[in-house]
């Protein structure tokens, strides 16, 4: 696209125009390894794991919720078989501490060519791979199942994939529960504490903090984890079915499920009517409210009046601002809306709630939160990595008039392939009929 780079200030566009721009970049992002996670000029202009594959997610989503569109499904489904083919390319093979390296589990990052910067961190990556994911793993199951029930040449594609998606199970069903209490954990194994210490989308190393204010030692259960194991064992079990292969596997992986389900009622915040972000290695919950409780609701892990709560509850305005969800509560004692993922807020992350609502049935909550987010981004002209909404309550002068101020977050990406993404679902929910 033409000029992508730029960053138009208050530029408006219709849905129609978002969505077709949308596929664009997403065209754009495309390149020989896979497809890069940010433009050349951003800061991950590489292929990351989770990144690809919630991009597919919600393309998938939004070509699920269009279809007439034909070529949207077929535009889809290429998208899905890229990213899952580039991803079974470089999956783990090896026990490899150094790296993060597991047999079957999905790649965290690859750079064909590692940039000077990542050099001088002594990043921890070989061959230009570095593996500290805790979740991407359990995000390919979750795409190929996906994959092999929506789309027209799925079957024929997971087929293809068959060894890589079995690696990955086994993967899951071997290192996914760290200290065998039945809940995912993310622990970091490097052993010089080189990498990433949070191994979930919210990476940064300030994201998950203590009421103490320190971070939260691992082995971490963060909650999404839980959703996104749910949903593969349910998916993988059904596939396995669909292949008439392995009853005991099936029964094992419905099991695990059902455990983790049970699970659950242990995150509960009291007085909130939603899940913690974590338990603790302690298995204590982290008393803060966010943003994660929209991936649990992507995967159906909550049911009846839990899940109903849930949604309710991400609707409160400390978590939904004039410009869309924030990954945390502003009134928790981690809120800082600047931050890189304690209170600033991010499209993909949106558009993965928003998805959720809409499997509830609450479709009028979904398509607010995505007026919400359009509106943002319409400031920007481009899809962006996440930006930071203030609260009128933090402006001394000018007096806001309430309204809650839409801020740069200063080392955000313009182009970045999940919000390029969301704005296909976000655009296609705002689309559908009532």
């Amino acid at each position: 696209m033409s000029g992508a780079g730029a960053r138009p200030s208050g530029t408006e566009h219709t849905i129609d125009q978002w969505m077709v721009r949308a596929r664009a970049w997403l065209d754009e992002l495309q390149s020989p390894i896979g497809l890069r996670a940010s433009s050349a000029e951003g800061h991950f202009h590489a292929l990351f794991g989770r990144d690809t594959l919630w991009s597919v997610m919600l393309v998938l989503e939004a070509s699920r919720l269009r279809p007439a569109d034909s070529d949207l499904a077929a535009w889809a489904e290429r998208v899905a078989a890229n990213g899952l083919r580039a991803l079974a390319a470089t999956q783990g093979t090896r026990e490899h501490d150094e790296t993060e390296e597991q047999p079957g589990k999905i790649v965290h990052e690859y750079w064909p060519e590692t940039p000077e910067h990542l050099r001088r961190a002594h990043w921890p990556m070989e061959n230009g791979r570095y593996y500290g994911s805790a979740d991407a793993t359990y995000l390919f199951l979750m795409t190929a199942v996906t994959v092999w029930r929506q789309c027209a040449g799925g079957r024929e594609l997971i087929d293809s994939l068959w060894d890589h998606v079995v690696a990955a199970l086994h993967w899951a069903l071997r290192y996914g529960d760290v200290d065998g209490d039945g809940l995912m954990e993310a622990s970091p194994r490097q052993p010089e504490r080189r990498g990433l210490n949070n191994q979930v989308w919210k990476d940064s190393f300030d994201s998950l903090v203590t009421e103490a204010g320190s971070p939260a030692p691992a082995p971490v259960a963060w909650v999404e984890l839980q959703g996104y194991a749910v949903a593969a064992f349910r998916g993988m079990a059904a596939v396995l079915a669909d292949r008439g292969q392995d009853e005991p596997l099936r029964h094992e992986l419905q099991a695990r499920a059902d455990t983790i389900v049970g699970h659950l009622a242990r995150f509960t915040l009291a007085g909130e009517g939603a899940p913690a972000i974590a338990l603790t290695a302690e298995k204590t919950p982290v008393p803060i409210v966010s943003s994660n409780i929209g991936h649990v609701l992507w995967c159906e892990a909550l049911a009846g009046e839990a899940a109903q709560s849930a949604a309710s509850r991400l609707m409160h305005p400390d978590m939904l601002s004039v410009w869309g969800l924030r990954t945390v509560s502003a009134r928790s004692y981690a809120f800082d809306p600047f931050s890189y993922h304690r209170g600033s807020i991010w499209p993909f992350d949106n558009g993965i709630a928003a998805g959720g609502l809409w499997r509830l049935g609450r479709h009028d909550d979904a398509r607010e939160i995505g007026r919400r987010v359009v509106g943002a981004l319409d400031h920007y002209g481009t899809p962006e990595e996440l930006y930071c909404s203030l609260p009128a309550t933090w402006v001394r002068a000018p007096d806001p008039g309430g309204a809650d101020l839409l801020i740069d977050y200063r080392r955000s990406n313009a182009i970045q392939a999940w919000t390029a993404a969301a704005l296909l679902l976000l655009g296609a929910q705002l689309l559908a009929n009532p």
